[in-house]
């Protein structure tokens, strides 16, 4: 959860302190959508608890705030809030799909949604070197899916028009397929990479491990990544890079695909013109591990608990902050507790306040 709002909103209170054992922080720069939103409308808290919980303090701030009527989710907070996510596609009958090492991670399963129906995957292989993995569907590949041919008749050549399609910035854009078109920039890769191409085709996190297509839909490519506007930035002073993307070949990819498994890879297809429409269809987003089924955020909160402690007379926080954001849009809606170390104040007090802080917070806003 890495926003700019919500870090400042954090910052104000940690920050801030105050004489009295709490005090409690709004958010007054929330969007128009988050500010109309009534919290009578969140039905559930997805919880996200400190990593380590030395005063046993988590199994009482979920029952307070399961005690508003609200369904508590507490998260792993050593993992992600939402699944790594990036695109997949279909390249054989068998249910083979592709996609990118580094979008799985460590994870051996996956959750696959193929135009709208949600399918879980087993990762055959996965090479981190050539950053590729291979997926097998559990269930068949549903009906009237069209699978994906590689380009083999000609190579790639610099110039041509190419496309993606993919599933980027999901989260905000939705769970349609975006297609962008641009030129094949370079038949090499970052610094001269004989294994990747240059795209001009923007892409957005979300891209990594979908096809890079050709106008008559055959694979040329598998989209890996974006150089970095940061680092370009440092090491030349200032100058930022414009659309210099980069895709695995085929050629390394097919090789990766034959040594996964010889009498499968019989199976794929080449040469095969089809329109991008219908490659669009074959194209599915990939999450790592398996997921729920989507459902809507609209009515959930994110909660979030840091607090440390320590003893001298008694047992006290030097810090202790409850922050909640609006789920659907991580925007940060208030931070209430104790921000720094307040010798008048023992634990038992500073829970009582912030969670009566945090009651008060909620019922306002109903």
């Amino acid at each position: 959860m890495k926003t700019t709002t919500a870090a400042a909103l954090l910052v104000a209170a940690l920050l801030g302190g105050c004489a009295s054992s709490t005090q409690t922080f709004t958010n007054t720069k929330a969007s128009d959508a988050v500010k109309a939103k009534s919290f009578s409308a969140y039905k559930e808290v997805l919880f996200v608890p400190p990593k380590e919980d030395p005063r046993q303090v988590v199994p009482r701030v979920v029952k307070e705030i399961e005690s508003l009527g609200l369904k508590v989710t507490t998260l792993d907070p050593s993992k992600p809030i939402e699944a790594p996510q990036g695109t997949a596609f279909v390249i054989s009958p068998d249910g083979w799909m592709l996609t990118c090492a580094h979008v799985l991670k460590d994870q051996k399963e996956a959750t696959i949604t193929l135009n709208g129906q949600r399918l879980l995957a087993d990762v055959v292989k996965s090479d981190t070197k050539v950053d590729l993995a291979l997926l097998k569907l559990r269930d068949p590949l549903p009906k009237d899916t069209p699978v994906l041919a590689f380009r083999q008749a000609r190579p790639a050549a610099m110039g041509e028009d190419v496309f993606t399609i993919g599933y980027p910035l999901s989260r905000l854009l939705g769970n349609n397929a975006r297609m962008t078109k641009g030129l094949l920039s370079a038949t090499s890769g970052l610094r001269d990479d004989v294994n990747e191409l240059q795209v001009s085709a923007e892409i957005q996190p979300g891209n990594s491990g979908g096809p890079l297509l050709d106008q008559s839909g055959q694979i040329l490519g598998i989209i890996r990544q974006t150089l970095n506007p940061g680092a370009v930035a440092q090491a030349t002073g200032g100058a930022l890079p414009q659309n210099v993307n980069f895709a695995i070949k085929d050629e390394p990819a097919i090789k990766f695909l034959r040594e996964a498994d010889a009498d499968g890879a019989k199976a794929l297809v080449f040469d095969r013109v089809t329109t991008l429409d219908t490659a669009a269809k074959a194209v599915a987003k990939v999450q790592a591990g398996i997921v729920d089924a989507d459902g809507t955020r609209s009515d959930k909160v994110l909660v979030k608990l840091v607090y440390s402690s320590h003893w001298d007379i008694w047992w006290r926080f030097r810090v202790f902050i409850i922050a909640a954001y609006d789920y659907e849009t991580l925007e940060p809606l208030f931070a209430t507790g104790q921000g720094r170390d307040n010798m008048i104040s023992n634990e038992e007090v500073v829970i009582h306040d912030t969670m009566e802080n945090f009651r008060k917070s909620l019922r306002d806003k109903r």
